[in-house]
C-alpha cells in the first residue's frame, strides 16, 4: 500500500525577547527540545497530540495523533449490538532540524481519516508560538516546484494582474533569491518584522518574466514564501495547490526495521535520496546570528 508525504519547510524567527530562564539554543537543538515531548494541541475544535517516535538520530519524527469513534456491533451471542468504539489513528511526521541546505524539512503524511497536513501543522505551530517566551517563532511554508507557475505565465502571455509574495524573513544563510533576500533580511532587522507580505500589481498586466518576480520565487521555491498570482482573465495560481510531495510505494515498518534501512526510508520520505549535509560550515547557527 502506498501513502502520500506533503513537502514543508520549517523557518525559526529568533525572537528579540526570549525566556529569560531559557538557555539559549541553535534551531536545530531548540527543535529538538520542544519536539522530543509530548504536545497536547487543539485542531478544529478536538484534542490531537504530538508523540516523538526513536526511529533516527538524525531527523525528528513524530505522530500527529487523534481520537476518533466508530460503531461497532457486538458478537452474535451478545445480540449484536451496536456499539460505540474508540481508536487512535495518526500522521507520521518527518522533520531534518539542520540549518544547512535543503534543511528544515518537514515531510507529512497525508491520512484522510487524520486530517489535512497543511491545517494540522498550522495548529501544532500556533500552540508552540502561543509561548511568547519561546526563543524562536516558528513559520512553514509549503514546497513546491516553479516550473508550475512558469507554465501558468506562459498560458496567459507573460503578462499577470499581479504576483503576491507571502515571504518569510531569512533565518537561513544557503538561501537563493539574491536581492530580494537581502532586502527581507534588512526590513526583517529593522522592523522585527517575521513575515513581509509583497502583491506587484498593475491593471495593464505586469512582467511576469521579470527580475523581481525571479527572485521572488526562487527564494520561495525553497520553502521561504506562499506565492499566489491572477492573470489578467481571472484564472489564479498558489504554490499552495501546487505543493510538491513524495509517495511511498511501500510501507516500512519503523519500529522494527534495522537502522540503516530506517533511515533511508525516511530519507526517500522528505524527498532525497542521500544526505545533503555541507561539510563547509559546522555550525551554520552561529555564523547566522554573527552575521
Amino acid at each position: 500500500m502506498a501513502t502520500v508525504f506533503e513537502q514543508f519547510h520549517f523557518s525559526l524567527i529568533e525572537r528579540e525577547q526570549g525566556d529569560l530562564l531559557e538557555e539559549s539554543a541553535s534551531r536545530e537543538e531548540w527543535l529538538r527540545a520542544k519536539l522530543g515531548e509530548r504536545i497536547d494541541f487543539n485542531h478544529a475544535g478536538k484534542p490531537f497530540y504530538w508523540v516523538p517516535q526513536a526511529y533516527s538520530d538524525e531527523f525528528i519524527t513524530g505522530v500527529i495523533e487523534r481520537e476518533k469513534v466508530h460503531l461497532v456491533r457486538t458478537p452474535p451471542e451478545d445480540g449484536a449490538k451496536v456499539e460505540e468504539s474508540t481508536f487512535y489513528t495518526g500522521s507520521l511526521v518527518i522533520i531534518d532540524p539542520l540549518n544547512r541546505p535543503d534543511g528544515q524539512k518537514v515531510a507529512v503524511q497525508f491520512d484522510a481519516q487524520v486530517g489535512q497536513p497543511n491545517a494540522m501543522l498550522t495548529s501544532l505551530v500556533k500552540h508552540l508560538n502561543d509561548v511568547s517566551a519561546h526563543q524562536y517563532a516558528v513559520h512553514f511554508k509549503p514546497l513546491f516546484k516553479s516550473d508550475n507557475f512558469w507554465k501558468f505565465a506562459e498560458k496567459h502571455g507573460g503578462q499577470l494582474e499581479f504576483v503576491r509574495f507571502r515571504f518569510t524573513v531569512p533565518n537561513m544563510i544557503f538561501s537563493a533569491g539574491g536581492k530580494t533576500k537581502k532586502g527581507l533580511r534588512r526590513i526583517g532587522e529593522d522592523t522585527d518584522a517575521q513575515e513581509i507580505d509583497l502583491k506587484i500589481e498593475s491593471d495593464d498586466g505586469i512582467k511576469a518574466d521579470s527580475q523581481a518576480v525571479r527572485e521572488g520565487l526562487e527564494y520561495g521555491e525553497e520553502g521561504n514564501a506562499k506565492v499566489t498570482a491572477k492573470a489578467l482573465n481571472g484564472d489564479r495560481w498558489s504554490s499552495t495547490t501546487e505543493k510538491l510531495s513524495v509517495k511511498m510505494q511501500s510501507i516500512l515498518n519503523l519500529s522494527t526495521a534495522k537502522k540503516d534501512e530506517a533511515q533511508e526510508w525516511l530519507r526517500k520520505a522528505l524527498g532525497r535520496d542521500s544526505d545533503s549535509n555541507d561539510p563547509g560550515f559546522d555550525n551554520p547557527d552561529d555564523w547566522d546570528r554573527d552575521n
